[in-house]
């Protein structure tokens, strides 16, 4: 079953036209990666996918809601989200469980009351995904990794049926890369965990765990199916429009301009 369905959609902001013709279907527990280069229109699809974005021309329906018939606010709280955009709206000031708290709310600080047993809900979390280090920690001293790996938290406060990692590793060393992903592994294999679409610029981030890919390229779709399909030296080649050579290195794919 369709938990995302793109059809012959259109994105027009100022006159440009971002993304063109989109026709995307995503199925439940179908993990995705969206690769692209930099001004490719990925944060714009995964936007629109959001209701930040509101379409220019076609028909977009996620977890049953029809953009443009049904009510949005419901399915804003079923989507959860990692990236620098998030990441910016926080004070450096809020302490880590309570950020990891104002996922519950959809919001970037605790404007209701709460008490110390949601707080323990929050803590409980952050230690479920090896965050319990980060426990009593302030947002501002964390490293970029440590940073991601609360929002990541955040995101899975509401229990959410879609998670969205828009370039969740920008700024991340690279054994910090390594445990971020390791994390989403982890997500992979909980029982009624979200399905993942995960955008990057780098092909060594695609790890098994995402079954399908997306190539974005000028805001039209290039290419989609089944990843270990799609990133070939053939497909990446036209892809890019540059002669690159597809190596895996454990189980990593590497895209090497020749």
């Amino acid at each position: 079953m369709s938990i995302i369905s793109l059809t012959d959609v259109d994105f027009t902001r100022n006159g440009n036209q971002i993304l063109k013709h989109i026709n995307w279907q995503v199925d439940k527990n179908e993990h995705w990666a969206i690769l692209g280069l930099n001004g490719s229109g990925k944060s714009s699809l995964l936007k629109l996918i959001m209701a930040e974005n509101w379409k220019t021309s076609g028909e977009i329906t996620v977890l049953g809601t029809r953009f443009g018939h049904d009510q949005i606010p419901e399915l804003r709280a079923k989507i959860g989200i990692v990236g620098s955009f998030i990441a910016e709206r926080f004070r450096p000031s809020i302490m880590a469980e309570n950020l990891v708290l104002t996922g519950r709310y959809n919001s970037s600080m605790l404007y209701r009351e709460f008490s110390e047993a949601d707080l323990d809900v929050a803590r409980d979390l952050m230690v479920q995904i090896g965050a319990d280090k980060l426990i009593g920690r302030i947002y501002g001293t964390l490293s970029q990794g440590e940073k991601q790996l609360l929002l990541i938290a955040r995101s899975l406060m509401t229990n959410p049926d879609i998670l969205i990692l828009d370039e969740a590793t920008n700024g991340l060393d690279l054994f910090a890369k390594e445990r971020l992903l390791e994390k989403l592994h982890q997500i992979t294999q909980l029982k009624n965990g979200p399905t993942l679409l995960y955008i990057t610029h780098h092909p060594d981030e695609i790890t098994a765990d995402f079954q399908k890919i997306l190539l974005l390229r000028q805001g039209e779709i290039v290419d989609s199916g089944e990843t270990q399909k799609i990133l070939t030296t053939e497909t990446l080649s036209s892809f890019y429009q540059m002669p690159v050579d597809v190596e895996i290195v454990n189980g990593k794919y590497f895209a090497i301009p020749k």
